[in-house]
């Protein structure tokens, strides 16, 4: 997710790049030698924004439930408040469901590379979605441990290769085991969990020429579909409206291979995002809805990352990236004292909690009882944004599959 200046971010991001450069120099024995690639399609580079913040308003507002609290910044001495979803840890053993809808966005393109297919329907991986460890339980501690990927490698950010990933058995959903991890508390009885999602008729637009196109992946041979990110916003806010949706519900917007790129398609893509709105009335007492956007997307678009066989880029990896940022963020007004990592480029300088965006690609493999293979992706936790050592998640790990030796680093 990002909110900062954009041209604060555009100087940092450059910045960033030029240091991941290096260290793949440093690591390549310096021969300076610049390899091609044919791993992706070469679309963009995957990743994920904030929609709409919601914020000033009092605490018996109907919506989901969240919990309130506060942190003091070590490194600054500045003190952060930030709000999550479901029941403070520290309060005990308990339980929280959110009900869920999943709602499919079905898009006909005006514009196809391929004419005798011209659209792309969210609904064929609704049941798909459903049937994902999002919603139904596996060991995901165990899943973890076994398929981890492979961990970065640049200096002073990341553990040696050989870091391992010894996370507890915890049979339970993958945004409730990665979220009670953070705190401590797997195997417990405190759990924050999505409700078995009912999936609503299938919503259907026509994508105009000049706003999207669907175009053939030159590795995947998927058909891809490229959408203004401001269009496409619109139209999930439309509807949001027409729909009605309970504040007490949580909402995802559904897509099939469909990235969103702002004002050019060489700035692409966007696989998801999660926001929060509000009424226009209410005296602080008013409805606040929370709801997010994933892509469901094919092997093979995006490319893998160092060491790894396969991009784990596909399936589930941006809803659980969005999952667990809602989890975390749900009012998307939690900012913390700016970090940057050369894991994630792409965000240059950030003040957001946004557990996903440091570890895009990173992930795992869970192999669920309708024979599917899952990729869920990695999460940073709570203790390495606000600087906080040791971490107080399980194994004292920064993120769910270790990939960092240490807290944030300032920008």
């Amino acid at each position: 997710m990002k909110r900062t200046s954009r041209l604060f971010k555009t100087v940092a991001a450059a910045l960033v790049v030029l240091s991941l450069a290096l260290a793949v120099f440093y690591f390549h024995g310096g021969t300076g030698v610049a390899h091609a690639t044919t791993s992706d399609d070469g679309i963009g580079t995957p990743e994920f924004k904030s929609d709409q913040s919601a914020s000033n308003f009092s605490s018996n507002a109907n919506t989901i439930p969240y919990w309130s609290s506060s942190f003091t910044d070590p490194t600054n001495g500045v003190t952060y408040p930030f709000t999550m979803v479901g029941t403070n840890p520290a309060k005990g053993d308990v339980s929280t469901t959110i009900p869920t809808v999943i709602i499919p966005f079905r898009f006909s393109f005006v514009q196809s590379a391929d004419p005798n297919n011209t659209v792309l329907d969210g609904s064929v991986k609704s049941t798909l979605t459903a049937q994902s460890p999002m919603f139904q339980k596996a060991d995901i501690g165990a899943a973890a441990n076994a398929t981890a990927s492979t961990p970065p490698t640049f200096p002073g950010v990341a553990p040696a290769n050989a870091r391992p990933v010894n996370e507890p058995s915890d049979v339970t959903q993958v945004g409730d085991a990665i979220y009670r991890a953070q705190w401590g508390k797997s195997g417990t009885g405190y759990h924050t969990l999505l409700g078995q999602p009912t999936i609503l008729p299938t919503v259907s637009y026509s994508v105009p020429s000049n706003q999207g196109f669907i175009e053939i992946g030159s590795r995947s041979q998927a058909r891809i579909g490229l959408m203004d990110y401001h269009w496409f916003s619109n139209r999930l806010n439309e509807t949001m409206r027409n729909l009605h949706i309970s504040p007490n519900v949580l909402p995802i917007f559904l897509v099939y291979n469909t990235f969103l790129y702002e004002t050019t398609p060489s700035n692409c893509c966007v696989l998801g995002y999660h926001g929060a709105t509000t009424s226009a009335n209410g005296n602080g007492q008013q409805q606040v809805n929370t709801y997010m956007f994933a892509s469901y997307s094919d092997p093979g678009i995006f490319r893998a990352n160092p060491g790894d066989a396969f991009s784990y880029v596909q399936d589930i990896h941006g809803l659980s990236h969005e999952v667990q940022e809602w989890m975390d963020d749900p009012f998307v007004n939690n900012s913390i004292n700016p970090w940057v990592t050369p894991t994630a480029p792409q965000y240059g300088c950030t003040s957001d909690l946004e557990t996903g965006d440091p570890v895009v690609g990173y992930g795992f493999t869970i192999h669920m009882p309708n024979g599917v293979d899952y990729h869920p992706e990695d999460e940073v936790h709570y203790s390495w944004f606000a600087r906080e050592k040791p971490s107080r998640a399980a194994q004292g790990y920064f993120t769910y599959l270790n990939n960092y030796s240490d807290v944030a680093h300032g920008c």
